[in-house]
């Protein structure tokens, strides 16, 4: 089964400031952090009460469904260098996160509104860090040791077209996204270099405070977000900066998006947060047949101008085939090439094969194999081979 935008791992770019760890002034701040994104999503849920509410069921909450569900999934693997890079090797990851969602029509609130939560625990002998030297990272789960409240958000359709989400958001859920790459285990397939390269971006693994809408009327979406621009301090919200983004989807045969997002810090911080920069990307995924089942093919590209972005752009292209074999209708097949150029320090392109294996419809294992050219620009080629285990269950 495909992986959910929340798993995808940011980029790790040379020249890029590594996110600040919690000092202990942070580790004080954790308690009034999460009083004050509380009362934050609370006082949405409160002005948005009196909102219209959405046409019969459109909504995630459908009529008869239980107002809460839950699901887990673990991800576990283990990633080895087989030569190149920095030095050859092999350690394991792992990802465990419990999502929930209850509707807020349970807690008397309008129809249409729900409240979301995902809480996550990460583990990782860091392969890319440690081993193979590239930027992109071969992983999109691996992260730094931790346990954390990763999502909490307030929704609310408004009307027919419109649904309004506040709280701790995930931003790399919801924009720039491939459902034909999600199979893929490289990081650049679901984060762009070019966005999470140039910024202390709120994505996989800190999500941060943000409020973003969504719009939708017939085949056209358009979507904007801004969040805080130093996601490692959910106390400071939106003092030190924003992340402000902007989509634009069309959905025919094919879908194809038009983003552009901007980085502002500002303050003291900003010597210690990515300098301001801005972007752009474009994708388009296609199916090659009919049906649901039918191959598809993807293609997205990412350019960020300015002299001080460490990823200046990058592109990323493949394919997915669903049930490959006829007696394993289940299994998926997917390969890709992923390609970044870090500014000042040359050219790394990553070109990815895997296939997942359904065991049941809640265990999947997916071996994979990577071939990374350049690994940070000037590191000798590595060779990487993945295999993971998928646990799911809601």
């Amino acid at each position: 089964m495909g992986w959910t935008c929340e798993s995808r791992q940011e980029t790790r770019c040379e020249g890029r400031p590594k996110r600040p760890r919690w000092s202990t002034r942070d580790a004080q701040d954790r308690g009034r952090s999460a009083r004050r994104l509380f009362g934050l999503v609370l006082s949405l849920a409160t002005a948005l009460s009196g909102a219209p509410a959405c046409a019969a069921n459109s909504y995630d909450s459908a009529a008869g469904s239980a107002p809460l569900r839950w699901s887990f999934s673990l991800d576990s693997e283990v990633v080895d260098n087989l030569g190149g890079g920095i030095a050859p090797g092999s350690m394991g990851d792992h990802l465990a996160r419990l999502n929930s969602r209850l509707d807020g029509a349970a807690l008397g609130l309008p129809d249409g509104s729900r409240f979301h939560a995902t809480f996550a625990r990460t583990q990782s002998g860091l392969p890319s860090a440690t081993r193979v030297g590239d930027s992109q990272s071969v992983s999109n789960i691996e992260a730094e040791a931790r346990s954390r409240v990763y999502e909490f958000w307030y929704g609310q359709y408004v009307g027919k077209p419109w649904d309004v989400r506040a709280g701790l958001i995930a931003a790399d859920a919801h924009f720039d996204t491939v459902d034909s790459a999600s199979l893929l285990l490289n990081s650049s397939f679901g984060v762009q270099p070019t966005w999470s390269g140039n910024t202390v971006a709120p994505i996989f693994p800190t999500a941060g405070v943000g409020i973003m809408a969504t719009w939708r009327v017939g085949a056209w979406t358009n979507r904007a977000g801004i969040f805080q621009a130093d996601p490692a301090d959910r106390a400071s919200a939106l003092r030190r900066g924003a992340l402000l983004m902007d989509e634009v989807a069309y959905q025919g045969e094919g879908v194809y998006k038009l983003g552009v997002w901007s980085y502002r810090p500002h303050g003291p911080e900003e010597t210690v947060l990515s300098p301001p920069t801005w972007g752009t990307y474009f994708s388009a995924d296609y199916p090659l047949g009919r049906g649901d089942g039918a191959p598809s093919a993807f293609l997205r590209a990412g350019w960020s101008p300015k002299v001080a972005s460490a990823v200046g752009h990058d592109l990323q292209a493949g394919i997915l085939v669903p049930g490959p074999l006829r007696w394993r209708p289940r299994d998926q097949f997917s390969l890709g090439i992923a390609r970044a150029d870090l500014r000042g320090l040359g050219v790394e392109t990553a070109y990815e094969i895997t296939y997942l294996v359904a065991l049941s419809p809640h265990v999947s294992l997916q071996p994979d194999l990577q071939y990374v050219n350049k690994p940070g620009g000037n590191l000798p080629s590595a060779v990487v081979a993945n295999l993971r285990l998928h646990l799911e269950f809601d």
